[in-house]
């Protein structure tokens, strides 16, 4: 028996490990909104276009990602990812020493993010498939911890990097920008000859035995009649909104919300926010507000691997519901924008938006069969086009409006959206397993 189980273990561990790379490119995107806000003069809803940009490769290329990785398998699927990202790390090079353009580095995220959609398009099915179906939610969100630890560095990185100097909009200068792009492409390179050298076992979706029961056996309709994959992907899209809308400003939120001029031209920074700065010594207001995401980010990484222990005793689905209600209720209170407090609620969102993705991710796949690779690419694929309009979506909002409590309007609904799937998954599977 340990023969048998430590090929998926090493399997497992080494698939996890990208998640760490994806974690980190995902996490720089939130400092890169307001890196380019101050140094090109772009307006939130400009600034949104990096996620439109990044996530815009995930919509168009999920699923020829997924019929090339039917094709060609996960492994393979894999290094054909990481050659890509590794370009597109290295498109920062010219795209900040020769055409200094916001439009360059547009395109370089948009390389970088093709490659990620094929990385992720092969490697979170081939997690939930290393195992028992009902492990399946605890074993993603295991590996999405992976994902977590770097978002914890990338926010780091980026107040030490993009925050930790004034900046000149009249010379903009985008060499702190390139080194942590140049060390990603390296390293990504390094795993690329890894991943070359070892072999992964072939496994299918339908190879690992369970116990018998209708909620163990292999769906045969197609996709679109099985209703626990099909609001799956929907609620999927609409948390998306949610937590790249929230990542996207966050830091403005914090420096909006920590820092109060009045009526009379008086500044006022509330005290924690104030301690932080100087406990950390962050060279201006800003690093200090990444830095607050970073404490967001190791509430974020708690939550993943908490909520794989927790969903050995309450059920997934349940659990689900339970942190969709919980984010509900920190959203109000952050669109409540009460002043020199929501600041300090907001880092909470994070960790209960945790487990949203590997869960709704692995319960929509389940009993899928054959047609888990093709259902994991519209996964990637609503990741893609939530993320391309969340950013530009909350930016528009709060530019127009100027209103905080608008904006995060977006989210709320994406929590309510988890929170309904969470507590009708029972019976949406069961409404799949009838489906001809």
């Amino acid at each position: 028996m340990k023969q048998e189980r430590n090929p998926y273990i090493f399997a497992f561990l080494m698939v996890a490990s990208l998640f760490f790379v994806w974690g980190f490119c995902h996490a720089m995107l939130d400092v890169l909104n307001k890196h380019f806000q101050d140094l090109l003069n772009l307006t939130k809803a400009q600034s949104g276009l990096i996620q439109t940009a990044f996530f815009m490769a995930y919509l168009l290329l999920a699923l020829p990602a997924a019929l090339m990785i039917r094709r060609i398998g996960y492994q393979r699927g894999i290094l054909v990812g990481l050659v890509i990202l590794a370009t597109g790390a290295f498109l920062f090079i010219p795209a900040g020493l020769v055409f200094k353009t916001f439009g360059a580095f547009l395109f370089a995220l948009f390389v970088l993010a093709t490659g990620l959609a094929c990385i992720e398009t092969a490697a979170n099915p081939y997690v939930t498939v290393l195992g028992p179906k009902d492990g399946a939610p605890g074993r993603l969100s295991i590996a999405q911890a992976f994902n977590s630890c770097a978002y914890i560095l990338a926010p780091a990185v980026g107040a030490l990097q993009l925050f930790g100097h004034k900046v000149d909009t009249a010379n903009p200068d985008f060499h702190s920008l390139l080194l942590p792009y140049i060390v990603l492409g390296c390293v990504v390179l390094l795993i690329f000859g890894v991943f070359s050298l070892i072999k992964l076992p072939v496994i299918e979706a339908n190879t690992i035995k369970e116990d018998e029961g209708a909620d163990n056996r292999t769906f045969t309709a197609s996709l679109a009649k099985q209703p626990h994959f099909t609001l799956g992907v929907f609620t999927q899209f609409l948390y998306i909104i949610s937590q790249i809308g929230i990542g996207a400003f966050a830091v403005n939120y914090i420096l909006e919300n920590a820092i109060v001029t009045d009526a009379t031209g008086t500044t006022t920074t509330a005290p924690l926010f104030a301690w932080y700065g100087n406990l950390l010594q962050a060279a201006t207001p800003a690093a200090t507000a990444a830095y607050v995401i970073t404490f967001a980010m190791i509430l974020y990484a708690i939550g993943r691997f908490s909520g794989a222990a927790l969903a050995r005793v309450i059920k997934p689905n349940l659990l689900l519901a339970i942190y969709g209600i919980a984010n509900s209720i920190i959203v109000v209170l952050l669109m409540a924008d009460i002043k020199m407090v929501s600041w300090m609620i907001l880092p909470f969102s994070f960790l209960f938006m945790s487990i949203m993705f590997p869960f709704v991710f692995a319960m929509s796949i389940r009993n899928l069969g054959e047609k888990t690779k093709i259902a994991a690419s519209f996964h990637v694929m609503a990741v893609g086009a939530a993320g391309s309009i969340a950013g530009v979506l909350m930016g528009s909002l709060w530019d127009k409006y100027h209103s905080v409590g608008i904006s995060f309007a977006a989210p709320l609904i994406g929590f309510i959206a988890i929170t309904i799937y969470g507590l009708a998954y029972p019976k949406l599977l069961e409404k799949s397993s009838r489906a001809v």
